[in-house]
């Protein structure tokens, strides 16, 4: 683990080290932005740390801002706010799955949250095989006798940085007459044509084709924290009402609301990052490719695995890289199968193409001295 202590950015500090950022879920180099941080500061000297009341309770018009922001964002009528997409995703899938005869289909590579929202559903789970449109659909049609199912996916996989098919989710969901829910915590401010996520990357309607969505102000907003669910009037009313994880909750922090107005307003209208950030994608992949690397994911995502294997190599790799100055986290199992250990980059916008250069090289080196290559 790194203690940092220097704001985020393409490079930031560890005590006196300098360090080269590729492990920030910080896409579109926001966490870090003047502007967004004031907006934080300045909610902060509004209203204090906090309205120490729950949601249900009370809230501010910077939070009502933030979710009409957001709503109009993800394309959808509405949108609850929340202290995390963890709270987020289990609130929802407690309310979509909260009776006994109520069918959630989750794929096998979604987040943590959403597993333990299903766990904590009173209805029946059944995972299908990763984006395994067939499995899915057998799934569905075993289960046509529940009068309640949902169909939830991740929409980038946070492991694999995979893009989920959205629109052949959706025809299953609707031909079987059930929800579509999506997590886009990976997705918001970078897929899609805008940057607007699963739906628009995929050609779905999210007022028609999906009945929830959620994600997190975290990363490519930049906020530091605060997740959502976004959907319909109706159905957000819905949430509201029962989801004993939004009554019971404290509610998203009035510093991350105030830097969420601004990151979702920087996501929504300077282009230009999102175009710097697929930029700075396609050029980190090509040259790991032409370095020898294995690269999972299809680049869609700025999610960059690299495939190492064996376990105990990946760990050393990533220690090495971490002694040169790069952050390039490691994954092991139990989050990735037993021997498909990987180090999983993520680029932003805020780097340039030196930076991205200088990573390749490092990783090239530092892999050859560790045996990859050999």
């Amino acid at each position: 683990m790194i203690v940092l202590t220097g704001r985020q950015g393409a490079r930031t500090e560890s005590g006196e080290r300098r360090l080269l950022m590729f492990g920030s879920n910080d896409y579109l180099g926001l966490a870090g932005d003047p502007a967004v941080v004031h907006g934080g500061i300045a909610a902060l000297e509004r209203y204090g740390t906090g309205l120490a009341m729950n949601q249900p309770f009370a809230t501010t018009p910077l939070h009502e801002a933030l979710r009409e922001r957001i709503a109009d964002f993800t394309g959808t009528e509405a949108a609850l706010l929340f202290g995390s997409c963890t709270t987020a995703n289990i609130a929802l899938l407690t309310t979509l799955a909260g009776t006994l005869d109520a069918v959630v289909l989750s794929d096998a590579d979604n987040h943590a949250s959403i597993i333990d929202g299903c766990r904590l559903a009173r209805g029946r789970t059944i995972v299908y095989r990763t984006r395994d449109l067939v499995d899915l659909r057998d799934q569905v049609a075993a289960t046509r006798a529940s009068p309640n199912r949902t169909v939830v996916s991740d929409g980038v996989f946070s492991v694999e940085g995979d893009v989920a098919d959205g629109a052949e989710l959706a025809r299953i969901a609707r031909q079987a007459g059930a929800s579509l829910v999506l997590d886009d915590s990976h997705a918001a401010g970078v897929i899609g044509a805008r940057g607007r996520g699963t739906a628009e990357a995929c050609g779905l309607d999210a007022r028609t084709d999906v009945a929830a969505v959620t994600g997190t102000f975290a990363k490519a907003f930049g906020a530091g924290g605060g997740g959502y669910v976004a959907g319909s009037a109706t159905f957000m009313a819905e949430v509201k009402r029962a989801a004993r994880f939004y009554i019971f909750s404290t509610g998203m922090h009035v510093a991350a609301v105030g830097a969420a107005l601004i990151g979702v307003d920087r996501a929504t209208t300077d282009i230009e990052r999102l175009e710097r950030l697929r930029a700075n994608v396609l050029r980190l992949r090509t040259r790991l490719i032409a370095s020898g690397f294995t690269l999972l994911g299809g680049g869609a995502s700025p999610i960059t695995p690299i495939l190492i294997g064996d376990e105990e190599q990946a760990r050393r790799l990533s220690l090495c890289l971490a002694q040169r100055g790069l952050v390039a986290p490691v994954m092991t199992f139990p989050i990735v199968p037993q021997g498909a250990a990987r180090l999983r980059l993520q680029p932003s916008a805020c780097h340039d193409e030196a930076d991205i250069d200088l990573a390749c090289e490092i990783l090239a080196e530092e892999a050859t001295a560790v045996g990859l290559f050999a």
